[in-house]
């Protein structure tokens, strides 16, 4: 094992966005620490990643406070100090306009798309802090309510 190797911890790395990313860095040589809420597409991506890179995994959902800081902790020591963290992990329910939009949608959608990437980032940010060094990439999931098609009423 190389540890000069920059390390990466990816959420959301099992699908989308965040698998593609996964892709990338594997074929620049960086260690992936993939993390998502479904253990079988983890272990799928992990066997397809590892002819690439070293990778590891974490099974958890960001949305779960003591889970996320479980998972972190739980990283091996020479997997800890994450150079690139990508908060990508988030969900979209109900595409509702807003004045019928359900409120439980809502709750599970900030739940992960902007607390959970809190979680994550307050549970990686303090390493790269005593590092000085560490880069985060965070992508915002959009909440499809208000789109323009939507809100024609207001033009006429």
């Amino acid at each position: 094992m190389n540890n000069n190797k920059k390390i990466a911890l990816i959420t959301g790395a099992t699908s989308g966005i965040g698998r593609a990313i996964a892709d990338i860095f594997a074929k620049n040589n960086i260690r992936l620490i993939l993390c998502g809420r479904r253990e079988e597409r983890l272990a799928e991506a992990k066997a397809t990643l590892s002819k690439e890179t070293e990778v590891i995994t974490l099974q958890f959902d960001v949305s779960d406070k003591i889970g996320v800081q479980n998972a972190i902790n739980s990283l091996p020591e020479n997997w800890k100090n994450i150079d690139i963290l990508v908060n990508n992990a988030g969900n979209a329910h109900g595409f509702s306009p807003i004045q019928e939009g359900n409120l439980d949608d809502w709750d599970a959608m900030l739940a992960s798309n902007v607390t959970g990437l809190l979680y994550v980032s307050r549970a990686i940010m303090p390493n790269m802090v005593e590092r000085k060094a560490g880069h985060i990439i965070s992508l915002l999931h959009c909440l499809q309510a208000l789109r323009p098609s939507r809100l024609n009423f207001l033009l006429e």
